[in-house]
């Protein structure tokens, strides 16, 4: 609302086409991260959809984790290799710091600073504490934006191509000859 109140303080076109490219980046890479989870679960990536799809960023972000711990501690690497599961953990902290900074976009309200920077506050109900009374507000300059937006691309780069190295469960009749049915024969 706040860039709402007068011509000056509505985002630029360059601040607002940034923060566009930032969210659409945030959106593949949380797109890749239910592919990874499907992955690391041994699910074919459709029917892993079912579940990734209901998941926040976070939540799969958890999933990921978790599934990487049962790779090194269950199955000792046989599936997952040490490096891909150390790949993988850096991906994802590397996501932490875009979904921390994409939240705030989505639940802060911004203004134009300038025409080189923003200011983003939560309006919050809450007093300021004296040991950080900037907790619920953030200034980001364009160049920063831009700096985010590129680490956001780098990322979905990196999580394409780390999947494509990943073991993948395809829907064939393959899979069917892997399942153990009880009480039924089935012959493909």
């Amino acid at each position: 609302m706040l860039n709402h109140s007068s011509k000056y303080a509505e985002l630029t076109d360059e601040q607002f086409l940034i923060i566009g490219k930032i969210v659409v980046e945030f959106s593949n890479m949380e797109f890749l991260l239910g592919v990874v989870a499907s992955r690391l679960l041994i699910t074919p990536e459709f029917l892993g959809r079912s579940y990734t799809d209901k998941l926040s960023a976070s939540a799969l972000q958890d999933v990921i984790i978790n599934a990487l711990d049962i790779h090194r501690r269950r199955y000792d690497f046989k599936i997952i290799s040490s490096a891909q599961v150390d790949d993988i953990k850096k991906a994802i902290q590397r996501i932490t710091q875009i979904r921390v900074l994409r939240n705030a976009f989505a639940h802060y309200c911004w203004t134009r600073q300038t025409d080189t920077e923003i200011f983003g506050t939560k309006l919050s109900g809450a007093i300021p504490k004296e040991s950080n009374p900037d907790k619920d507000s953030k200034i980001i300059s364009n160049e920063e934006l831009n700096k985010i937006y590129n680490e956001a691309y780098s990322i979905v780069e990196h999580l394409t191509k780390l999947i494509q190295e990943l073991p993948e469960l395809k829907e064939d009749i393959e899979i069917l000859k892997k399942l153990k049915f009880k009480n039924k024969n089935f012959n493909a």
